[in-house]
């Protein structure tokens, strides 16, 4: 069965590698939330120059977080507890989505064309949102402050840090849940503390950075089979407080690392292959990740927070080429790739 699963996986590899030839990012851009002015900004990934930004104010908020589906950017607003709703002009709805009160939104998942999950770290709860209307239903009960959400099919995963504050208190956990039936949860244990985030790869797993103790430099990456609702690996050696994570279609999950760049893991044979010390360091600072459709690499540094920040734009790994840089808004903190509307 595991000679099967390596072979699948390397066809899979092969493929992606082919598909990665093809030229197909035009019209598409990386969209960054930044928290220090509570704005988007839009690199082009054709270009790779910046397509300028949008004031999300109101609400006044520090967002941290988004997602982005097509022309569709949701960003939660933090401590304004909504989201706002950014579609280029393509939807006719409310910008603004309230949440309940003391939400600090934080975290959001875009389900399908109509349905988004928002995360609720101070009432350790989520939120099912209809972003086309504006509606909401009741909270959904999870764990401690949830701040990622993943859907993978039908299904909802939230990532409970169980870290108030940034302080852990103890391992962190996953609830998952049906997204489209009464929320019957179950609880996957995972190993280590104070998870940021979680991404569902193209091998089928869900991969989880934990940051970790500040100070210890015990960040790690848990591996879930959400079949089976199970951790099934654990990675150590990531260093100091790791963040977001992004699959690449070579094989490759990458890491964003404030102290190192951008960290490595094979996950064919589950090792990590950059590990602290032997990053990528296009610039300093490196706070999230995102990647193109040819496998290209967006790596937002936030700098000082004083002033705006720098997307560098690299090649595919293993090369990580520098191609071009941007400029962003002031204290970027994620990105997500997103599509421009089509022209008249």
């Amino acid at each position: 069965m595991r000679l099967k699963t390596i072979v699948l996986a390397a066809a899979l590899v092969a493929a992606c590698s082919d598909a990665l030839e093809q030229d197909t990012t035009a019209g598409l851009v990386i969209a960054v939330v930044n928290a220090g002015s509570n704005s988007l900004s839009f690199v082009s990934a054709t270009s790779f120059t910046g397509g300028g930004s949008v004031d999300l104010t109101p609400p006044t908020g520090a967002p941290a977080s988004l997602d982005a589906r097509g022309t569709l950017v949701l960003v939660p607003m933090g401590s304004a507890n909504a989201v706002r709703v950014f579609s280029f002009g393509t939807l006719t709805g409310t910008p603004i989505i309230p949440l309940p009160t003391n939400s600090g939104a934080r975290g959001i998942a875009i389900q399908n064309d109509s349905i988004a999950w928002v995360a609720n770290p101070n009432l350790n709860s989520v939120t099912r949102v209809n972003y086309l209307t504006g509606d909401t239903l009741p909270q959904v009960a999870v764990g401690v402050d949830p701040g990622a959400i993943a859907i993978v099919g039908t299904r909802v995963f939230v990532v409970n840090s169980n870290a108030p504050g940034g302080l852990p208190a103890g391992d962190s956990w996953l609830t998952s849940f049906p997204c489209c039936a009464p929320p019957t949860k179950d609880s996957i244990a995972l190993t280590g503390a104070n998870a940021r985030s979680i991404t569902l790869g193209a091998d089928g797993f869900l991969y989880v950075v934990l940051a970790g103790t500040s100070g210890r430099a015990d960040g790690k990456v848990s591996i879930v089979d959400p079949a089976t609702r199970r951790e099934v690996a654990v990675l150590n050696g990531l260093g100091e407080s790791p963040l977001g994570a992004v699959y690449h279609p070579s094989g490759r999950l990458l890491v964003a690392s404030v102290a190192e760049g951008i960290l490595e893991i094979n996950t064919l044979t589950r090792a990590v292959t950059r590990g602290p010390g032997a990053g990528v360091k296009p610039g300093p600072g490196i706070v999230a990740l995102a990647l193109d459709p040819r496998g290209r690499v967006y790596a937002v540094a936030s700098g000082t927070c004083a002033a705006p920040g720098t997307v560098h734009v690299l090649s595919a790994p293993p090369a990580y080429h520098p191609l071009g840089t941007a400029s962003v808004g002031v204290c970027p903190a994620a990105a997500a790739l997103a599509a421009l509307p089509p022209g008249p």
